[in-house]
């Protein structure tokens, strides 16, 4: 019995060494893991506030401090399968940072592996399955995610390995794949919430007509459904006890079901169409999709093959397609009903990620079928639609893969900006004056995520280590003792007032007893020198009195409209009262085209004007958003060159529509 297994385990290798397309697949799965080792090589994997809880949890579990983020706040937000495996990696002695690069790494290989050697196993044309798996393994949306700490990478694959074994459950049978497919899918969602999507599409797919009894179909969907659940629940059950909640408290987005369906649309003209592709090739792209949407309702229709699966649909391909079609489906409608009442933000591209993958390999599936059909005047369509696919392929793997190099080179060389382990931070004036002066006692900074970030995993070895650590938030930061003399502030002007309980940057600036100690490029250091009980109203009568002053020394009244603006030299000044949270939510236009074009930065100078565009949400170096009572004042600071006109006015990107504009020429 050894033996003959020994026998067909080696017959098969040596067929997979001589199938060319294999081999192919097998090699865009390591270039495809190469891939985000090189681009995570300098920085490591993106480390954003999101990363921080989640690698803080882990960290807290393996102290025995309990399963709480950085913050000491119980973790409900995410399921606790992704902390568990950075704390075993920790537990190993690999740095859970630079493992998580390896673990994002492999399952971008994996991904590509399983989706390429799964459709190179069923499809007929072994074109269209090597033409998928090379669109996956050079799809911008999946690596942009595989390079960033977060939980995707993980979710994506366990989802993806999920749903292969449904369909292998449904296609051939056996009962291995149906426990397969329960664990996976368990593990899912205990990676990520969304994961219960997993449950229900697994629970329906088996409930589905086909040639088995009823009461066969029912075990087989209560087997699953108990093994796949079972740990969710349990999860639900401790996040409820500890925490009052379920998945953590989530504010919503208030969005529309219409708002919903657009933001969909746009995260999948985004993936069809690459960056800086001509719109000549988006046009190509869109057409082939829809044709091979056309196509797949076609081959549900059109006869022409005797072959049955298990599903017991005469149709090769469609019982094959049912599992990912059905999960993409499903997931998307949660997505479009859940996301306006637990996610303070809209759809994106994080959110559609798990359905990337089941969408490409259910239409290629359905159009493997229609392809497969030969009578004999449909070949001439057949050769249209497999050419216009072939070039709409070609061409978005060509323009993907340039815009994949770009990034791989900007990541390799700087990071990604926007998070905390790239070089803009290690070259952070706010960071290195802390450590180089030796900063001790108790440190606050208004985000707290960087700050525990740079202090625990960061700074040993390189900066003076810090007594009680930035990331301690326990107190008000109004409410000081006698203890608190001597603490100091961090406040890094890229994350204006978040963290610190609704209160701004202005605030610290009139507290009495708290003092500027350093003026930096990318923050503001505090030192509270004194232990003045806080006063509420006088601190909102020191508030209205600097308002005043402001507005008294706003200079010239250039603009009088929904906000009036006034100019004094270098300073714009914006007051409006009565002041509303509804007038502060749009994007304020700021356009200043100089005398000279030369003076414009580079990368503006094909515009003919600066663009200054902003928000009223935080405060910054260049500008400063104050509310008081009903009126607001937002003070943005000017180019320092001749400036020939200013053109300025407020919209809001719901419906692309304009609140108030107006130019002005300054005197010069």
């Amino acid at each position: 019995m050894k033996a003959a297994w020994k026998h067909t385990a080696l017959e098969k290798t040596a067929r997979f060494g001589r199938d060319p397309f294999a081999l192919i697949i097998v090699v865009l799965a390591g270039l495809g893991t190469a891939h985000i080792l090189v681009r995570t090589a300098t920085y490591g994997a993106a480390v954003g506030t999101d990363s921080i809880i989640l690698l803080s949890t882990a960290l807290n579990f393996l102290a025995g401090e309990g399963w709480r983020d950085f913050a000491g706040t119980p973790l409900t937000g995410w399921p606790p399968l992704f902390p568990l495996l950075l704390a075993a990696l920790d537990g190993i002695g690999i740095d859970p940072v630079a493992g998580g690069r390896w673990v994002h790494a492999a399952a971008f290989g994996w991904i590509i592996l399983a989706a390429g050697l799964y459709l190179h196993s069923h499809l007929r044309s072994r074109l269209l399955g090597l033409a998928a798996t090379a669109i996956i393994a050079a799809s911008l949306p999946l690596s942009h995610f595989m390079v960033r700490f977060l939980t995707e990478p993980l979710f994506v694959l366990l989802t993806l390995l999920a749903l292969i074994q449904l369909a292998a459950f449904l296609n051939r049978g056996g009962r291995t794949s149906l426990w397969w497919a329960a664990v996976l899918t368990a593990l899912a969602a205990l990676t990520r919430y969304p994961g219960v999507v997993l449950i229900g599409v697994g629970v329906l797919v088996l409930l589905v007509p086909r040639a088995r009894p009823l009461a066969a179909r029912l075990k087989d969907a209560i087997v699953f459904g108990a093994v796949s659940s079972i740990p969710l629940a349990g999860v639900l059950t401790r996040n409820w006890a500890v925490a009052g909640n379920l998945t953590g408290g989530r504010g919503g987005s208030g969005q529309s079901l219409s708002d919903g369906l657009s933001q969909v649309v746009d995260v999948f003209w985004g993936w069809a169409i690459p960056p800086h592709a001509p719109d000549g090739l988006g046009y190509l792209l869109w057409t082939a999709a829809g044709l091979v949407v056309v196509l797949a309702g076609l081959s549900l229709g059109v006869g022409g093959s005797k072959e049955k699966d298990r599903v017991g649909s005469p149709f090769f391909g469609l019982g094959l397609a049912l599992p990912f079609g059905v999960f993409a489906v499903s997931y998307l409608v949660f997505m479009v009903a859940v996301v306006p009442f637990t996610v303070y933000q809209g759809i994106d591209s994080r959110y559609l990620l798990p359905v990337y993958v089941p969408l490409l390999l259910a239409a290629a599936f359905l159009l493997d079928r229609f392809l497969s059909i030969a009578a004999g005047w449909r070949v001439a369509i057949r050769c249209v639609v497999a050419s216009l696919v072939l070039l709409g392929t070609l061409a978005h793997l060509c323009f993907s893969a340039r815009e994949n190099l770009r990034r791989t080179a900007q990541a390799y060389g700087a990071g990604y900006q926007a998070y905390y382990n790239a070089a803009h931070w290690q070259q952070s004036e706010t960071l290195n004056y802390i450590w180089n002066h030796h900063i001790e006692g108790r440190i606050y900074s208004n985000h707290g995520p960087l700050a525990w970030f740079w202090d625990r995993t960061a700074a040993p070895g390189k900066y003076q280590p810090i007594t009680a650590g930035l990331s301690r938030l326990a107190w008000h930061m109004m409410q000081w003792t006698k203890d608190g003399i001597g603490a100091h502030i961090v406040w890094f002007w890229a994350f204006g007032d978040q963290g610190f309980y609704g209160y701004y940057l202005m605030d610290l600036r009139l507290l009495p007893g708290v003092e500027s100690v350093a003026e930096l490029a990318d923050g503001v250091v505090f030192r509270v020198t004194a232990a003045e009980p806080f006063d509420e109203a006088k601190h909102r009568a020191r508030k209205q009195r600097y308002v005043q002053q402001l507005i008294e020394r706003a200079g010239e009244l250039v603009v009088r409209a929904d906000w009036d603006v006034y100019r004094n030299g270098r300073k714009l000044t914006y007051h409006k009262q009565p002041c509303a949270p509804a007038d502060m939510q749009a994007k304020f236009t700021l356009h200043v085209t100089p005398v000279d074009p030369a003076d414009l930065p580079a990368r503006r100078r094909r515009f003919g004007f600066d663009n200054l565009d902003f928000y009223l949400d935080w405060d910054s170096q260049q500008r400063f958003f104050f509310r008081l009572g009903d009126q607001c004042v937002e003070i943005a600071q000017l180019p320092d060159y001749a400036i020939d006109r200013i053109h300025i006015g407020q919209w809001i990107s719901k419906g692309n529509r304009t609140l108030w504009e107006a130019e002005f020429a300054p005197s010069r």
